[in-house]
């Protein structure tokens, strides 16, 4: 009987028993896992970074429903401004929809919760795109299996991305689509739009290849021998899917403006360099990735895995298989069920095609042809998602109608013992890997941390360990820093006298605008830093006596409040509350002939200004100041506020000011703008140079 006429009772039983056999394979998939689950999660070496991140997401985001803020924006990384995520794999859907276990349960119980449901509902997605196309109920079933143990999703987990896991809404997207597609109505575009936005909340990467798939789709369904009313109304009804997606994506999208203009600096993107490309073209498809075995299987993946240097020489995971049963199926419903495959065939071309990147690469050979994914770079923001080699769930999603069709044609001729076939094929084919786990095990300093105010900076600074992250779910305080997917510009930590020192773990010597009447330490209590942890470990051995220099002149006399060997905890001493100034962008390094220190301005120069008294505070801020070549007038603005202008004598006549301003509370930006000339030295335009300044409270 076919699956769209059958009787409402077995029909749901149907599905409840295939939902119910989805579980029970996940659970079998995961079982050398499951004993641990309480505690750590699944994964490998690539799980040990990304895992961890995920890991936060989920605590990070059930906070901040606890406390009414958005999620979209957390103060407890980069400290003091904190960061816009939006552009970051938060998973708010993910992320939402766990709080409650998140916080009864932690997020490692949640994460692992997520994992166990991004493959069973991935799997029952499939079924139902299956049995829409009008596969057999056990068809549909393998099709389900083939799709969410498929080599591209068991790989995300391997690798504990489990944004990338969540691969259920993609596919019901595709499965209500269809329906939209198909069927007359409201409904169906309504649910889908509900889904789109559901993809969206989960992973920026998906909502782009949905976006892909929806174009494509929409082109090889269009009923072109229909008449010009049934044509309106299919453009109808697809139309309204991405219009209800946006709508209820547009919270997220204002923010992704935000983000974008952080990661950025708010400047236009640059040009790629050649080593981006190299990034790019590594992680794209090899013409060989798609005929490969999966290289986790637990009999031969090892010898797969030998083949990555050679074929991806830039990164360490790549697995673009397609699953030998799943292509064999397809093409039996090629050569059998033609009139019902050719536009799954065709879908699953785009997605081949565009997952091979921006130029075609076949084994250890760079052919240098372009290909279509060039066009997908012209698109505004598109340069941040360098990752091509993700498009390959295209063609397995398209996997999923064509797998179930040629199933369903070798059922119907040879019975029950195709379907058994194809079951231990995909059984076979599909072995889950040997599980390791990462366990959450972090240092017991940090519980005792918990309890103190402020922020902490964490030393050495690891941009490619989330390690920090894992330790914050248990000390809960803000961050100088942090790991995130994509680093943001942050001058704080390049400009701030004292941090500066202790990020590079260099101490150095410019200290024109130091605080010049207290401790060195003194810009980081007046932000708030209350305390400094050094993993010892971590820092090489070459590089620990730069360290030791750099925390002495930072924290002269301060001996570690605690101390194991492996990791030292210094407090910074409190601090009077008193203004500060330093240097921020358009200055070039401090230079110095015996006492006298200066430095040179380019076209502008921004100085900050720290007011940390929490209250408005009347400073006198004095700088001295000599002109280059010429006598030149500078144009000054606080916070984008005109505050007047400042005549500067040439050299060798040094200019003096007092500026009479009121600072609000926490950080300000004085911009002093002027004409430049090209430095007979060569090192670009300059200005002026300033040889003196102070900030004292005073009216």
């Amino acid at each position: 009987m076919d699956s769209r006429t059958a009787p409402a009772r077995p029909l749901l039983a149907g599905h409840a028993l295939a939902l119910v056999a989805y579980l029970a394979a996940t659970l079998g998939f995961f079982a050398s896992a499951l004993p641990q689950m309480a505690s750590a999660f699944p994964g490998g070496a690539v799980a040990g970074v990304d895992g961890w991140q995920h890991t936060w997401h989920l605590w990070w985001t059930q906070r901040a429903l606890a406390n009414g803020v958005s999620p979209l924006h957390t103060p407890l990384l980069y400290h003091p401004d904190g960061v816009n995520l939006a552009i970051h794999p938060l998973n708010l859907a993910t992320g939402v929809s766990l709080a409650p276990l998140t916080a009864i349960a932690g997020p490692v119980v949640a994460f692992n919760v997520a994992l166990l449901l991004g493959f069973t509902l991935a799997g029952y997605g499939a079924f139902l795109l299956a049995r829409r196309v009008g596969a057999s109920g056990g068809a549909a079933f393998v099709a389900g299996l083939l799709f969410t143990f498929s080599p591209f999703h068991a790989t995300k987990a391997y690798d504990g991305q489990l944004e990338l896991v969540s691969l259920q809404w993609v596919v019901i997207y595709a499965w209500l689509l269809l329906l939209a597609a198909e069927q007359r109505g409201l409904l169906a575009p309504v649910l889908a739009g509900l889904a789109l936005a559901a993809v969206g909340y989960t992973s920026l990467y998906y909502l782009v290849y949905c976006a892909i798939y929806s174009l494509c789709f929409a082109l090889l369904w269009l009923p072109l021998r229909a008449d010009r009313r049934a044509l309106i109304a299919y453009g109808g009804r697809l139309a309204l899917v991405p219009a209800l997606a946006l709508l209820c994506l547009a919270p997220l999208l204002v923010a992704l403006g935000g983000a974008l203009a952080q990661v950025t600096g708010g400047a236009e993107p640059a040009a790629p360099t050649a080593q981006a490309g190299e990034l790019l073209l590594g992680r794209s498809a090899n013409l060989l990735d798609f005929w490969l075995p999966s290289y986790l299987h637990p009999l031969w993946g090892s010898a797969v895995a030998r083949l990555g240097p050679l074929l991806h020489p830039s990164i360490s995971a790549w697995n673009h298989a397609l699953g030998y049963t799943a292509l064999a199926l397809a093409a039996v419903a090629c050569a059998r069920r033609w009139a019902h495959a050719w536009r799954w065939l065709a879908l699953a071309g785009v997605g081949l095609l565009l997952a091979l990147g921006p130029e075609l690469n076949v084994g250890a050979t760079r052919t240098g042809l372009p290909l279509p994914y060039q066009l997908l770079l012209l698109v505004p923001g598109m340069e941040i998602a360098q990752r091509p080699g993700h498009l390959v769930l295209l063609a397995t999603l398209a996997l999923v109608p064509l797998s179930a069709l040629g199933l369903s044609w070798l059922h119907a001729r040879y019975g029950q013992p195709a379907l058994v076939a194809a079951l231990l094929l995909a059984a076979i084919e599909l072995a889950p890997p040997a599980w390791p786990t990462q366990p959450f095990t972090v240092h017991p300093a940090y519980a005792a941390l918990a309890a103190r105010p402020g922020a902490m900076l964490v030393l050495p600074v690891e941009i490619d360990s989330s390690d920090v992250l894992r330790d914050q779910i248990v000390h809960s305080r803000p961050l100088v820093g942090g790991y995130l997917a994509r680093t943001p510009p942050y001058p704080f930590a390049e400009l701030t006298p004292g941090v500066r020192q202790l990020w590079r773990l260099q101490p150095d010597q410019a200290t024109l605008a130091d605080p010049a009447n207290g401790p060195p330490a003194a810009a980081l209590a007046a932000y708030g830093i209350s305390d400094v942890v050094v993993r010892w470990e971590r820092i090489p051995s070459a590089q620990r006596d730069a360290a030791r220099r750099a925390i002495a002149q930072v924290l002269p006399g301060v001996a570690p409040a605690y101390e194991d060997g492996g990791l030292a905890v210094y407090e910074v001493p409190p601090a009077t509350a008193a203004p500060l100034a330093y240097f921020a962008a358009g200055w070039y390094p401090e230079e110095r002939a015996g006492e006298r220190r200066w430095r040179w301005m380019g076209a502008t120069g921004e100085l900050m200004l720290l007011n940390p008294t929490g209250a408005p505070l009347p400073v006198r801020l004095s700088l001295q100041a000599e002109s280059f070549g010429a006598p030149r007038t500078l144009a000054l603005s606080l916070n984008g506020a005109p505050a007047g202008t400042w005549q500067v004598s040439a050299q060798p006549v040094a200019a003096s000011t007092r500026l009479w301003l009121m600072l609000p509370p926490g950080a300000s930006r004085l911009l002093l703008t002027t004409s430049a000339a090209p430095d007979p030295g060569g090192r670009g335009p300059i200005s002026i140079v300033v040889s003196v300044i102070s900030i004292a409270p005073g009216r």
